[in-house]
């Protein structure tokens, strides 16, 4: 949704030459030193519609039903109240779709995404590409191993995957994470809810509101919105 100018040997009364091109006839062209370039945007792409589609996305070994469903997506965004927040963690990020999703909404945000998976790399990667949100940083690795002290402290986090060890990590965030800092989890079952319960208060954190969503015939899904004390 670009156009681009060159110009190139500027000041070179004799020699300089200003051009305009697709973005698509850019990278076929050669251009001289030195250079420089303007980016005009001519148009909203689709891409950057309210709520992105599911279907959108490049998905996990194609598995489509692991992804954070559109939905549940944008009403655990506005949870996070991102508008007003700077830093935001996404941990378990699998396609990315959550830090996409708030790259979008919400420009601003300088965006952090774990994934255990290898396979969290490309998909970030691809998906990114897909949607226009260059600038989300991916660490690949056990969040639970990651050195976090070169990271700043975040004030959103938003909690996809644990791998049954959400206490340790509501433990960590619990601690790295600034006062007044807000987390949200989504609780999938029964089970997944009284792990939370657990881990909250061993951390020292307080539910502030839990709001239930059922979304076709998928299981009923509790957002819980967690805040540091």
């Amino acid at each position: 949704n670009y156009t681009m100018f060159v110009g190139e040997r500027l000041g070179n009364t004799e020699r300089q030459s200003i051009r305009q091109f697709s973005i698509q006839a850019a990278a076929m062209n050669n251009f001289v030193h030195p250079n420089c370039l303007i980016l005009r945007k001519e148009r909203d792409g689709h891409s950057r519609k309210f709520g992105l589609p599911d279907s959108a996305f490049e998905h996990l070994n194609g598995r489509e039903k692991m992804i954070t469903k559109m939905p549940i997506r944008l009403l655990s965004l506005s949870m996070l109240d991102l508008r007003n927040r700077e830093r935001f963690w996404d941990i378990g990020f699998c396609t990315g779709s959550v830090s996409i999703e708030a790259k979008l909404l919400f420009p601003h945000l300088h965006i952090t995404s774990f994934e255990i998976r290898e396979e969290g790399r490309k998909l970030m990667t691809e998906n990114c590409r897909r949607f226009g949100t260059p600038g989300i940083e991916a660490i690949i690795g056990d969040f639970l191993s990651v050195d976090l002290s070169a990271l700043e402290a975040p004030d959103a986090i938003f909690i996809g995957g644990h791998g049954g060890k959400l206490v340790e990590i509501l433990t960590v965030v619990s601690k790295k994470m600034k006062e007044n800092g807000v987390i949200v989890f989504n609780s999938v079952s029964d089970e997944s809810k009284a792990l939370l319960e657990e881990a909250v208060r061993q951390t020292g954190l307080r539910i502030s509101a839990q709001t239930r969503i059922t979304i076709d015939d998928f299981n009923t899904i509790t957002v819980n919105v967690i805040y540091k004390l």
